[in-house]
């Protein structure tokens, strides 16, 4: 009996894991294409180095103000893309769910202050680790001004 549970509990560890590694694999696929289809290939792959370092820093941060894991940080894809909403520098398509890809775009403009777009990754990356259905962050209250401040997010780049 103890024999055959430790069996499904192993089978059930690796298919899960087998999902996780395939469901990473689609996001790095996915950041491979948005490097690859960008006008601005290498400004991509100098925003997504930022955004790397930034995402664990964010997590951290949300672990420590929420004692919770962060919702959506490891499944966004970053690219340089000039076709953002006039006056803004960046924008976010939030992931639907942890088994969906989210993409964040800077604008090409934004790229003459690397502080500006270093401050934008972060506003965004805050975001997904709160998800959608945290609204009081999605209106960058509550735990978003507390992540914000350990990430040292300026408060001029909060809203």
């Amino acid at each position: 009996m103890m024999r055959r549970n430790i069996k499904k509990i192993l089978k059930e560890y690796i298919e899960n894991r087998s999902k996780l590694n395939d469901f990473m694999g689609a996001v790095d696929y996915a950041q491979k294409k948005a490097v690859k289809n960008s006008d601005y290939p290498r400004e991509t792959e100098k925003v997504k180095k930022m955004m790397d370092t930034i995402k664990k820093d964010v997590s951290r941060a949300y672990k420590e103000v929420t004692g919770k894991e962060p919702v959506s940080v490891d499944n966004i894809v970053i690219k340089v893309d000039g076709n953002i909403k006039a006056g803004k520098i960046a924008s976010f398509k939030h992931p639907e769910s942890k088994k969906d890809i989210g993409v964040m775009k800077i604008h090409p403009d934004a790229l003459e202050d690397p502080e500006y777009v270093e401050d934008a990754i972060k506003h965004e990356t805050i975001h997904g680790a709160h998800g959608l259905e945290d609204t009081e962050a999605r209106n960058h209250g509550g735990d978003f001004q507390k992540v914000a401040d350990k990430v040292e997010l300026p408060k001029n780049r909060r809203s």
